[in-house]
């Protein structure tokens, strides 16, 4: 009877590296499932971010007893429609384009233009997003710019208007849209912007801690690379590269000490911006101004500042 040969011994060095590559193994298949969840969740977030447009208008010029109003519409440079609404002032006198902020619509700004309507100004309000149900994807400025662009066109065309003399407000979205159609046209007389910012990640940054808090960088850096790719194809330039083609212009920049973020950017923009320029930090931004008294001063300040820049001059 053949005897049976025993199989030799793991020797504890060979158990030893088996185990640490199965640990290896192991480690790699976890830090790649964290990745794959990070990379979803940064991609959702990202896309509720480029996604967002509140198309709910709670006033409109008639909820506000307005007769001097008309609904004029235009379309962009892709011949898309947008909507929007002109408050009639002085024949002749000059249109100052209200630009609406980020996840929002011409309708929060309609207090502010009666007020400016109200001491003769023609107002345009407008909305970014287009006039129709389909979605789009913003790249929180760039695009705005090119609509805010399309808008000023139109407006000149209208009877009545001053088209030589044009001033400019803007909040967030609709600031960055501001300063980059002020940096080109020249036309352009008059700009007051709040909770402005220079780049569109800045904005992406502020939105995206907004959402999740203090994100870790790896977040961060996957979360931004996304919005890169949800922006593919287009340039998302520094407008403080521009500024200098600002300096003759008056510009009023207004900061909020509840967003400090976007409150720093804007303290930089004013820093590097040439004169004439001035600096005013409210308590809150206008998004938040709620209350009577509080929004009174917030809409004086922009009142105020286009009746010493942007004087009226009928035919």
């Amino acid at each position: 009877m053949q005897s049976q040969q025993s199989k030799p011994a793991v020797s504890p060095g060979r158990k030893l590296a088996k185990l640490g590559r199965s640990f290896v193994v192991g480690t790699l298949l976890v830090l790649a499932g964290i990745l794959a969840v990070l990379i979803g969740a940064g991609a959702f977030l990202t896309y509720r971010i480029v996604a967002a447009h509140d198309r709910v208008e709670n006033v409109t010029p008639s909820s506000y007893l307005l007769s001097s109003y008309e609904n004029v519409n235009f379309k962009d440079a892709d011949g898309v429609e947008h909507q929007g609404w002109l408050l009639i002032g002085l024949r002749g006198a000059p249109a100052i384009i209200l630009c609406h902020g980020y996840d929002s619509n011409r309708s929060a700004l309609l207090s502010l233009g009666t007020v400016l309507q109200a001491n003769h100004f023609n107002v345009y309000l407008f909305n970014f997003q287009d006039s129709g149900s389909r979605g789009s994807i913003s790249n929180l400025g760039v695009h705005e710019a090119s609509v805010l662009a399309a808008a000023i066109s139109r407006v000149r065309k209208i009877q009545g208007v001053d088209p030589r003399h044009v001033g400019i407000y803007g909040n967030s979205v609709g600031a960055y849209a501001a300063l980059a159609v002020a940096e080109r046209d020249s036309e352009v007389e008059a700009l007051a912007v709040d909770n402005a910012y220079s780049r569109p990640t800045q904005l992406f940054d502020v939105r995206m801690d907004q959402l999740v808090g203090g994100a870790g960088w790896l977040f961060r850096v996957l979360s931004r690379a996304e919005f890169r790719v949800f922006t593919m194809g287009t340039a998302l330039p520094d407008l403080q590269s521009g500024l200098s083609r600002l300096g003759g212009k008056p510009k009023l920049f207004l900061a909020s000490d509840g967003e400090p973020t976007l409150a720093q950017a804007t303290r930089q923009l004013y820093q590097e911006a040439p004169y004439p320029k001035r600096l005013v930090v409210l308590p809150h931004t206008q998004a938040d101004v709620v209350s009577g008294p509080e929004r009174k001063q917030y809409e004086d300040q922009i009142l105020n500042f286009f009746l010493h820049n942007l004087p009226l001059r009928s035919e």
